[in-house]
């Protein structure tokens, strides 16, 4: 009987406890922005029209060295990734 790999359990077991920290944390942070935004109050119309126009005008050059530096270290994990299937 072979013995189980520890570092495969504890990996496993940290990408579930993780998943579900992020995904609780998410979860909290849109129910926190909906009761922010939502109402007929003046303040929260303004506020609702400052974000939506932030959106709209959101310039991606200034953004484009970290873009391009995220899009490369993905692919770099990716890379790595598939190397560890060859192995």
């Amino acid at each position: 009987m072979t013995e189980p790999d520890l570092f495969i359990f504890f990996r496993t077991l940290l990408f579930l406890f993780l998943g579900a920290y992020s995904l609780l944390l998410l979860a909290s942070g849109l129910w926190r922005l909906r009761l922010l935004l939502s109402g007929p109050q003046t303040p929260r119309q303004l506020l609702r029209l400052y974000l939506s126009y932030q959106l709209l005008t959101i310039r991606l050059r200034p953004l484009r060295g970290e873009l391009l530096q995220i899009g490369l270290w993905t692919l770099m994990l990716c890379l790595v990734w598939w190397l560890h299937t060859l192995v």
